[in-house]
């Protein structure tokens, strides 16, 4: 019931593929961020006499117009794996018209609208790559697992000033992360091997901010207090929250 949008990337394989696939043949809503990563294959294992075992591809998966999930494998292993990499290479999660076409997979949904063939979904709303925010010192950090233990070293110290709001939507409005907490995570990263880096820092503030903000509502709120923060930055929520709410021609529901 009601109106549906479907968020994909090059991370979604498989069994959302099918799910993304059929919503969007059966022009029972939108699909939005960018082409899936392309694994519809049906495999069966058989387990050997020295108990390993073989997973032997039976089938493959097609969606309700006839359109292959699965993205190509004939050029061999090598370049089936290294194939995201490529992507990302040939600038396809950042520019909509680098994403290769075979015009001879094109397929048409019971309402006119046509959808493509020959490996992963594509989307009917392309959203790109947000790099605007990425640094080295923000990778440094996040790779060290330095904004969880942060977080949970200064949330455990300051309990207080946590409980004085009540709901989700209080502590988004008004929590904030200010100078001198950003000015803690940047002393602490120091101490664990991540120099300071100014200019780095300044470009991934939002972002830092914005994560640290997220896991502190995490640790009053769990999921559901960290998703609520972190959509505000995701541009592909953003796009879906803008067709749900605006653009009724993005849904063909029957």
């Amino acid at each position: 019931q009601g109106k549906l949008v479907i968020l994909i990337d090059e991370g979604s394989a498989s069994a959302s593929e099918i799910l993304a696939g059929a919503i969007q043949d059966w022009d029972r809503g939108s699909v939005v961020g960018r082409r899936s990563f392309g694994k519809g294959l049906v495999q069966e294992q058989y387990t050997l006499e020295d108990s390993s075992a073989l997973r032997l591809t039976v089938s493959r998966y097609y969606t309700p117009t006839g359109r292959c999930i699965q993205k190509p494998y004939e050029n061999g292993s090598e370049d089936y794996y290294n194939e995201l990499y490529n992507r990302s290479r040939s600038g396809e999660f950042i520019h909509e018209d680098s994403i290769p076409i075979d015009d001879s997979l094109t397929f048409k949904t019971p309402g006119g609208k046509v959808v493509y063939g020959g490996g992963g979904i594509m989307p009917d709303y392309f959203v790109p790559v947000d790099t605007a925010g990425n640094s080295q010192y923000l990778r440094s950090v996040f790779n060290k697992g330095l904004f969880r233990r942060f977080v949970y070293q200064y949330y455990s110290n300051h309990t207080d000033e946590f409980n004085r709001f009540n709901t989700i939507q209080q502590f988004k409005r008004k929590f904030s992360v200010h100078d001198k907490l950003l000015s803690s995570f940047g002393q602490m990263a120091e101490q664990e091997g991540v120099a300071m880096n100014t200019p780095q820092f300044e470009r991934s503030r939002k972002i830092i901010a914005s994560r640290i903000k997220a896991l502190f509502a995490r640790q009053i709120w769990h999921d559901e207090g960290y998703f609520r923060i972190m959509h505000e930055q995701d541009n592909t929520v953003q796009k879906a929250y803008s067709l749900i709410n605006g653009d009724r021609q993005a849904y063909r529901i029957k």
